[in-house]
């Protein structure tokens, strides 16, 4: 991720309102803070509304302990002195209790890291810490000793869960990405499956390397596309089927090129200038691609009617992914007009065969699920892709909260299907 200059107030403020508005902190709830160069702790006040906070509203803890600001700070500001001191390598602390996290602590379990990308890569091992009263001493210790032992992530009993990272920015792309998996790990709960870890398949699937592209003339049209990247990307992250580092976007280009969104950049403040260009295998010079750069390419190589890819891992969908849970878009004509028949692939067959994967996917059969990996859907355009993964996503949720109930899920008869495909010439 790109390093943040802002003040230390104002990224506060900037995560908090991420937090707040997308329902991942109450009101009163939540605490943030950041350690500068000199030695400062800044952190969210106490009892202020976490949905109309100012960068004045912000506090300072200064090296000596008197304390800046027009408010008090939170309440729990010892725990973040407490493990910012105790890990030097870490400069700041992220703390909230997000529904599903909550109800992790309440059961006293960790969420399961190791069934889609990047997360144990991310986190690493995790800690629990014992309940204790919030703003205690002893609730400081407890969780201080966790982040002692090296954990950079600690489920609090009853709690929820704070996360230590370098930056705020990253921390918090840490908390959204462990939300993502719980969300996940609960859906799968509904699906009465148990979830399937990735394992140890070797997921080396060629890469996409940096070139000096500069000189390029860069047209209109791909002016265009990147900003419609950047503009579905941000609605994706607002409709929960991206997390901030979680899917990719990648668009044709008629001179033969594509655009792909970036790896390790916040999915929901791209600019156009983020967009990776993308021809025969090498990319702009200091630019990395999304991962699924080679995926898109080979998807774009081999069927001319696509326009536009895009890959997912939205917490309803990927329940399927992550266990043996069939997905059938027989639910609704809508999905099934938009999603038809969804195909599956293992992920061994994704790493060591990408081109399989690639060849079965076409404007006829628009999506694939990837086990632990991924949902990978085609469009005729942007637009179309993003449509489909939406219709998935919903669809998806329809079947979990239906299978929680224990019924049965009555499908659209194969009598209506013809008469859909007829009706809109599928």
């Amino acid at each position: 991720m790109k390093k943040n200059m802002k003040h230390p107030a104002d990224v506060i403020v900037d995560v908090m309102n991420r937090l707040y508005f997308h329902r991942l902190t109450t009101t009163s709830g939540g605490n943030l803070s950041i350690m500068d160069d000199e030695g400062n702790m800044w952190i969210s006040p106490s009892g202020v509304d976490k949905g109309n906070l100012t960068r004045r509203d912000i506090m300072c803890v200064k090296p000596d302990g008197s304390i800046v600001g027009p408010h008090k700070p939170s309440s729990e500001y010892p725990f973040h002195l407490a493990v910012l001191r105790s890990r030097p390598d870490l400069r700041a602390v992220l703390h909230a209790h997000p529904p599903t996290l909550v109800a992790y602590s309440l059961m006293r379990k960790i969420p399961s890291l190791d069934i889609y990308p990047g997360l144990s890569d991310l986190f690493g091992a995790m800690g629990i810490a014992k309940y204790a009263l919030p703003g205690s001493d002893r609730l400081g210790e407890s969780i201080a000793s966790e982040f002692r032992k090296g954990y950079d992530t600690v489920v609090l009993e009853n709690h929820g869960v704070v996360i230590g990272a370098r930056s705020l920015d990253m921390a918090f792309a840490m908390f959204e990405a462990m939300d993502f998996a719980a969300r996940t790990g609960i859906n799968a709960t509904m699906l009465h499956r148990p979830l399937r870890s990735r394992g140890e398949v070797a997921t080396d699937i060629p890469t996409i390397s940096g070139a000096d592209l500069s000189e390029r003339m860069i047209t209109n049209e791909e002016t265009d596309k990147r900003e419609e990247l950047c503009r579905l990307c941000a609605r994706s992250y607002e409709h929960k089927i991206f997390s901030s580092i979680g899917g990719a976007y990648a668009a044709r280009l008629s001179n033969g090129g594509m655009l792909i969104t970036p790896a390790d950049e916040d999915l929901n403040t791209l600019s156009p200038a983020d967009i990776v260009y993308v021809k025969d295998g090498v990319c702009e010079a200091g630019k990395k691609p999304s991962a699924y750069a080679f995926m898109a390419e080979k998807i774009f190589e081999l069927h001319s009617d696509v326009e536009a890819v895009t890959f997912s891992v939205a917490p309803y969908m990927m329940a399927f992914a992550c266990t043996d849970a069939v997905f059938d878009s027989r639910l609704i004509p809508e999905s099934y007009i938009c999603l038809k028949n969804v195909s599956r692939f293992t992920l061994e067959e994704y790493a060591k065969d990408p081109v399989k994967v690639a060849s079965a996917l076409n404007m006829k059969d628009p999506i694939a699920i990837v086990e632990n990996e991924c949902a990978i859907v085609c469009g005729n355009s942007l637009l179309n892709a993003y449509d489909r993964m939406e219709v998935m996503e919903y669809g998806a949720e329809s079947i979990c909260k239906t299978a929680s109930y224990g019924c049965d899920i009555v499908k659209i008869s194969d009598e209506e299907i013809r008469e859909i495909e007829v009706a809109f010439k599928l």
